[in-house]
């Protein structure tokens, strides 16, 4: 093995890593279409991570024109772990969103005279690749790809021999590494679960996450605007279902009593406008309950299928915002869209912001409702 002496600052003054240097080091290229979607094109990084990565991708940013997607999809087992954490930085200075896997010619779409088309396969991000991903403000892992961490470990241990990636200090310095690791991780906004796992690992081992509940729950894929499957919690004697979108500024609930009825709620984390008011809280009241909408009529909207008017609705501040409260009565409807981006009827009460999910609704609000709907 050979030492790798190029690190950032504060890492390179803990970190004296060794590490198999690599015969190539990562590549970048523009991949996926022109089509006009957010995700439709992106950068796509393939093979190891060395101490010219994050200077080879500044310079292939810098080179390319404006336009270029601020998304990057990596497939790569890893390599110098230092510079893997200097380049998710620079992602997060950059603004980019990360994604985990590679890409293929895409036999649907002939691409232009300089850009041929790809689509998305699966892929791998392991060991220092899974800190640079760390770096996404968004962070999308899909079925089928895989972030792999493991621990490292010092020069002065007994390893086997043709360990792949290996991620080595100097012994004794240990503890201040993972202090730093585990800092770096935070402040991504990963849970520090995905460390703690990491150093579950051997030294030939690798604890790999992929899509699916434990990577969004430690926030290993986080999309802030995407909403959770509904979920049911204790409330009282009784239930409550609930769904929050993953930047916890938003929430809807839904829950019975025995005196009022159902109610379905929602939670929003907002900003007080410059006069001290909630500018989203004056939206919804004198806006897009008054309004109405094209189903209901003026003065009301349709809340999971319910009919709720102005009378039926309460708006009360908490500490760090506000939750509107829409009552429903006793006999509920349990719709499947709690959506308020209906586009077939856009209005006052249409917004990005309640989006919401269908996922596990129905089942969620109908056991939350149980003592309603009787």
């Amino acid at each position: 093995m050979t030492r790798c002496t190029s690190f950032s600052e504060p890492v390179a003054l803990l970190f004296a890593a060794f590490c198999a240097m690599p015969a190539l080091a990562m590549t970048f290229e523009l991949a996926g279409t022109d089509h006009r979607r957010d995700d439709a094109a992106w950068i796509q990084a393939e093979g190891p991570i060395t101490s010219s990565t994050v200077d080879d991708f500044i310079a292939f940013i810098d080179a390319g024109p404006d336009w270029w997607p601020r998304r990057i999809r990596f497939n790569s087992s890893g390599g110098n772990l230092a510079k893997g954490v200097e380049l998710g930085r620079e992602l997060r200075r950059r603004g980019f969103a990360t994604e985990v896997g590679s890409h293929e010619v895409d036999p649907e779409w002939i691409g232009t005279g300089h850009w041929t088309f790809t689509r998305r396969i699966s892929g791998k991000c392991a060991s220092a690749c899974a800190y640079a991903f760390m770096g996404g403000i968004e962070r999308r892992l899909e079925p089928g790809s895989a972030i792999g961490v493991h621990q490292f470990y010092s020069a002065g241990r007994m390893i086997s021999d043709g360990a792949p990636d290996l991620v080595l200090v100097e012994q004794g310095s240990e503890q201040e590494a993972s202090a730093v690791l585990l800092s770096y991780v935070l402040e991504m906004g990963v849970d520090g679960r995905v460390f703690a796992k990491a150093g579950l690992s051997g030294p030939d081992e690798m604890s790999w996450i992929g899509a699916g509940d434990e990577a969004i729950q430690t926030g290993l894929s986080y999309s802030p605007t995407s909403w959770s499957a509904w979920k049911i919690d204790i409330y009282g004697d009784g239930v409550l279902a609930t769904s929050e979108r993953q930047d916890k500024k938003y929430r809807m609930s839904a829950y019975c009593t025995e005196r009022d009825g159902a109610f379905f709620d929602i939670y929003v984390s907002d900003k007080r406008s410059s006069d001290g008011s909630w500018s989203l809280k004056s939206w919804i009241a004198d806006q897009c309950i008054p309004m109405g909408d094209a189903v209901s009529g003026t003065g009301a909207r349709l809340v999971i299928g319910n009919r709720v008017t102005m009378a039926d609705t309460a708006i009360f501040d908490h500490d760090d915002g506000f939750f509107v409260s829409f009552a429903l009565g006793r006999n509920p409807q349990v719709g499947n869209d709690p959506s308020f981006m209906n586009k077939n009827d856009y209005g006052a009460c249409t917004t990005e912001r309640f989006i919401g999910t269908p996922e596990r609704i129905v089942p969620a609000i109908t056991a939350a409702f149980e003592s309603c709907v009787r």
